[in-house]
C-alpha cells in the first residue's frame, strides 16, 4: 500500500504487522493494509489509541529518568520553564543519527583507517585518549583523498524520510519555529524538517557567519551547522589543522559564533559532550564573563549503571565549567529521549 504516513504511524504500523501477514486462499495480506481499507475510521481509532498508550509510556518512563539523581528532577522542571518561554534552542548531536545506520565518530574514523597505512595501534591510542582531531589529522596527513571520498560517501548519502528513523523524526514536533544547531554533516534533519512542513529558512556554515547574533533575535527558523559542511576541506572542521585554524583565531567567525552561542540556552540532544573544543571555547566565555552573568545549558546524557557516582559527579563538575547542566539517563538513548522530550512538551513535572 503505497501511502504517505508519518514517523508514530510508521512504528505502528510495524506493530501492527509485526505477528506476521494474514493468508486468505494463498494471499498474504499486511494486517494494517486490511484494516485501513475496510474500516478506515476504525484503523484512526486504533491508531489514536495506540498513541495515547505510548504518550503515557513515555511519561512514565521520563518521571521514572527524573529520579535517577537528586538534581535531575528540579532541573528537568527549570528546563521546561525555559523551554514554554520559548527560551530553549536545541543543539543536535551524532547520536541522534545513529538509527539511521550512519556512524559515531570513532566508528567512522575507524572504518577510514582501515583502508590506509596507518599505523592501527598508534592511531587506536588517540582514540582511547579522546584525541579525536588528532587521530582525523592523522588519517588526513596519509590520505586526504580517502578521507574526503569517506566523507562524501558517509555523509553525502541523500536520505528519504522513509529512510529515517529514530527519535530525531519527532523534534518538529517539539522544536518548530526555532533555530537547530548542530555538529552533524548529514542531512537528516533538513529532510525531516522538510517533511514535517518546517523547512529551514537557511542553512548556515558556522565557519562563516558574521551575523549569528542578530539571526537568533529574529528568531528564524534555520539550521546551523556550527562545525561546517563536509564538502570540501576549507568548509569544514575535523582535523586538528582545522581546529587550530577556527578556535585559536580571535578574529575567526566561529569564535564569534561560540560566544553567541550564550544569547539563550542551549539543550544539548544526542552529544556525547566529551571536553572537546567546543566545551573549552564555552567554558573560557564563562570563565571572562562569569557563570552568574550568562544563560545556563543544558544536557540529556547517559550515565552509565555499571559505573560509580564519583565518575558521574566528576562529570558533571567539568561540564558546569562551561555552563553545562545535564539531566542524566540511564536506559535506550532513543527511548529515553523520546521520554524527556514528551514530557518537556506536554506532560506535567
Amino acid at each position: 500500500m503505497d501511502r504517505t504516513t508519518d514517523y508514530l504511524e510508521r512504528l505502528f504500523i510495524e506493530e501492527l504487522n509485526s505477528e506476521g501477514e494474514i493468508i486468505i486462499s494463498g494471499n498474504s495480506f499486511f494486517r494494517d493494509e486490511i484494516l485501513y481499507t475496510l474500516d478506515p475510521e476504525a484503523y484512526k481509532d486504533v491508531f489514536e489509541f495506540w498513541k495515547t498508550e505510548r504518550k503515557q509510556r513515555n511519561l512514565n518512563e521520563a518521571n521514572r529518568i527524573l529520579d535517577i539523581t537528586s538534581d535531575n528532577r528540579n532541573r528537568f522542571i527549570r528546563l521546561k520553564e525555559l523551554f514554554k518561554e520559548k527560551k530553549i534552542i536545541p543543539f543536535i548531536g551524532a547520536g541522534m543519527s545513529i538509527s539511521t545506520g550512519l556512524p559515531s565518530w570513532s566508528e567512522f574514523l575507524r572504518s577510514v583507517q582501515k583502508e590506509t597505512r596507518t599505523d592501527r595501534f598508534h592511531f587506536e591510542e588517540l582514540l582511547s585518549q579522546g584525541k579525536f582531531e588528532e587521530a582525523a589529522q592523522y588519517l588526513d596527513d596519509c590520505s586526504p583523498s580517502h578521507l574526503q571520498e569517506q566523507l562524501d560517501n558517509i555523509f553525502g548519502r541523500k536520505y528519504l524520510f522513509n529512510e529515517i528513523n529514530g527519535v530525531v523524526c519527532l523534534l518538529p514536533k517539539i522544536f518548530n519555529n526555532t533555530p537547530i544547531i548542530t555538529t552533524n554533516y548529514d542531512n537528516i534533519l533538513s529532510t525531516v524538517y522538510q517533511q514535517c512542513n518546517y523547512p529551514f529558512s537557511n542553512e548556515l556554515n558556522g565557519l562563516y557567519l558574521g551575523d549569528f547574533y542578530n539571526k537568533l533575535l529574529d528568531k528564524q527558523n534555520f539550521l546551523l551547522k556550527i562545525h561546517g559542511t563536509f564538502d570540501k576541506p576549507q568548509n569544514r572542521i575535523l582535523t586538528k589543522n582545522d581546529y587550530d585554524k577556527h578556535y585559536n583565531d580571535q578574529t575567526s567567525k566561529l569564535k564569534n559564533c561560540v560566544e553567541n552561542l550564550f544569547s539563550s540556552s542551549l539543550l544539548f540532544i544526542g552529544c556525547s559532550l566529551t571536553i572537546d573544543r567546543l566545551i573549552n571555547a564555552l567554558a573560557e566565555v564563562v570563565q571572562e564573563k562569569g557563570s552568574e552573568n550568562l544563560p545556563r545549558h543544558y544536557a540529556f546524557l547517559f550515565s552509565d549503571p555499571e559505573k560509580d557516582d564519583v565518575n558521574r559527579i566528576k562529570r558533571k563538575e567539568e561540564l558546569a565549567k562551561s555552563n553545562i547542566f545535564p539531566i542524566w539517563y540511564n536506559g535506550d538513548h532513543d527511548e529515553s529521549i523520546e521520554a524527556l522530550l514528551e514530557l518537556l512538551n506536554d506532560g506535567e513535572s
